[in-house]
């Protein structure tokens, strides 16, 4: 007997990566803290290369993937982008405002 695509087992390994890239890239945005170091950190570049491995390995298994990693994949990479979004308009205002500031204060952060 053998079982349809909804029925089927989810491949341990695929959700693993899909999880793994996922929160590498939350962590890389600054959304919460390094495992390793306990800080926050934010590298919007890797979080980005994260979000494209993602986006790429959609692409490469499409018509291969099981309805639930499919909709594991599709709702890690819409949570990720509609975040990184929001990251880079934040980074985009804050360099904003560093331009508008007077040079006295500029000199005083350092």
């Amino acid at each position: 007997m053998t079982e349809n695509k909804n029925e089927q087992q989810v491949n341990a390994n695929f959700f693993n990566l899909v999880i793994s890239l996922s929160q590498s890239a939350f962590v890389n945005m600054g959304k919460t803290s390094n495992p390793q170091t306990g800080k926050v950190e934010k590298n919007l570049q890797v979080a980005k290369i994260n979000i494209d491995i993602l986006q790429m390995l959609r692409e490469k298994t499409q018509g291969n993937l099981l309805d639930k990693e499919k909709e594991v994949l599709n709702d890690s990479l819409t949570n990720l982008q509609l975040n990184y979004a929001q990251e880079c308009k934040k980074e985009a205002e804050k360099g904003k405002e560093e331009v508008k500031k007077p040079e006295s204060e500029k000199n005083n952060e350092t």
